[in-house]
């Protein structure tokens, strides 16, 4: 196994004093030094811009989300679950990543976790059996889509034998898949 070492570089940049102003405000709050802020930022737009916004995405306040989501039947949020494959599907394709089970988890569901505000994803890993978490707060409807969608990537990865659950926003997944060692 190949180890990567991120080695520092130096590099100077210049800021508009208001931009230079904020930084180290918003540094200040989050109890970090301004370098490792700069570093948090530019590796979260790294990751969203690589990972995500190649497909077109669609930015709305989460209120108004929700409130669609609760106009829609039960069927619709599960049949609009069914094109989470199908999206991923094209995302990996247009960007060069394999679709399968490993980078689907950390070129997705991590992205999405860290990065989207659908959910707090967690996930383990032990001799060929994976647990999945997905935090997605207490709105009933919108916990079914994310359960709906999940379950459908999942589906299309070849995994059926799976234990899920949905209860007060929190959605698990527990499945072996032993040809993954």
């Amino acid at each position: 196994m190949q180890v990567v070492k991120h080695i520092p570089t130096r590099v100077a940049l210049r800021l508009q004093s208001d931009l230079h102003d904020a930084l180290i405000e918003e540094a200040h709050k989050r109890d970090l030094t301004m370098n490792a802020l700069i570093n948090k930022i530019l590796s979260k737009n790294m990751s969203y811009d690589n990972n995500v916004s190649v497909v077109q995405c669609v930015t709305m306040p989460h209120e108004l989300f929700l409130e669609m989501i609760n106009q829609m039947s039960q069927n619709s949020i599960n049949e609009i679950g069914k094109g989470g494959p199908r999206i991923v599907q094209k995302l990996f394709s247009l960007i060069g990543i394999p679709y399968d089970l490993e980078h689907v988890i950390e070129n997705y569901f991590v992205i999405l976790g860290k990065y989207c505000g659908w959910f707090e994803f967690s996930h383990k890993k032990q001799f060929g059996d994976y647990r999945f978490v997905f935090c997605t707060g207490k709105d009933q409807k919108w916990s079914t889509f994310v359960h709906a969608y999940v379950k459908n990537i999942l589906n299309s990865l070849k995994i059926t034998s799976m234990n899920d659950s949905v209860q007060d926003g929190i959605v698990i997944f527990e499945f072996a898949c032993k040809d993954l060692l």
